[in-house]
């Protein structure tokens, strides 16, 4: 009996954990496909502004908006808002964060929403092998293997061997590509800097960062807005702000490998903004694509339910 009763509180200390942990990973899970969400409006935005402005002068003023609205919105916080133990790091980000939005903007702008989204899901391969070295985190075989297998998805929606490309979307591809592994590393800095600071701290010296960088090309390239143009990018920035912030939660409240195969509902997303909004028709590549990309996320979080089960 009195073996009995100290099983039955050892499965009472365990328990409250590890519902802890399954409440944390489903809330790390609400936020990633809420960035995926707010990330398809963002393209959107940005398709339309990129027929006629510059890439670098839309990203510095959609930036600009960005940093004002995470002032106004936190300025509650103080000095909280300014603080960080890491300053290189931070900075580190901060230049990562410039080239993942000028190389997307140029891309978004130059390829179909359902193609550079594709692309953009390379980052998981990178992801999963930085997050091992550098975060000590598990790969579980299963995990991987469904992960490959989301990516093999997203290869059938693009179909490579079948295309051909100008000199203009081989450009764009490449910028793309650089974005998907900058996302990676990106996401490795994330959760690092997630442990001892505010999300919204990331947030504001990401943009801040990407305002001074993007400065100087805009001046440059500079074509005054009109009032629409304007109002659409001020829209970006509001996106922008909720798109980060949600991401930097997401890692914050999972692990990386958990949550990363979760923003391959974004392609879904995609193509239904592409059909409705740009006259894209999804064909059957995408569809084909898309069922085994849903297929993957849906496994993977199954295990990780059952897992946290054991």
């Amino acid at each position: 009996m009195p073996l009995t009763g100290k099983r039955s509180e050892k499965r009472s200390l365990i328990m409250p954990n590890i519902n802890k942990q399954s409440a944390s990973a489903f809330k790390g899970i609400m936020f990633m496909l809420a960035f995926c969400v707010i990330v398809t409006t963002s393209t959107i935005l940005i398709k339309k502004l990129g027929q006629d402005l510059n890439t670098f002068e839309v990203v510095m003023i959609r930036c600009t908006f960005t940093v004002l609205i995470t002032l106004i919105f936190n300025y509650r916080l103080g000095k909280i808002l300014f603080q960080t133990s890491k300053p290189k790091m931070m900075t580190y980000r901060s230049v990562l964060t410039c080239l993942v939005v000028v190389s997307n903007f140029y891309a978004v702008s130059n390829l179909p929403l359902v193609e550079v989204t594709s692309l953009q899901f390379s980052k998981p391969l990178f992801l999963i092998i930085l997050a091992a070295v550098f975060l000590g985190e598990k790969i579980r075989i299963l995990r991987t293997t469904a992960t490959i297998l989301g990516f093999i998805g997203i290869l059938i929606i693009l179909h490579p061997w079948s295309s051909s490309s100008t000199d203009t979307l081989e450009w764009a591809h490449l910028a793309v590509l650089t974005a998907a592994f900058s996302m990676a590393v990106l996401a490795i800095f994330s959760k690092i800097l997630s442990r001892d600071h505010n999300p919204t701290t990331l947030v504001l010296y990401a943009n801040i960062g990407t305002v001074l960088l993007c400065a100087g090309p805009a001046a440059y390239f500079w074509m005054t807005p009109t009032l629409d143009q304007f109002i659409l990018i001020a829209a970006l920035g509001v996106t922008t702000f909720c798109a980060q912030y949600s991401m930097i939660s997401a890692y914050k409240n999972a692990d990386v490998t958990l949550v990363t195969p979760f923003e391959y509902m974004r392609i879904i997303f995609a193509a239904a903004a592409g059909f409705f909004i740009f006259s894209e028709i999804p064909d059957v590549w995408t569809i084909s694509g898309g069922t085994l990309i849903c297929a993957s996320t849906l496994f993977i979080a199954y295990r990780e339910a059952q897992h946290r089960r054991l």
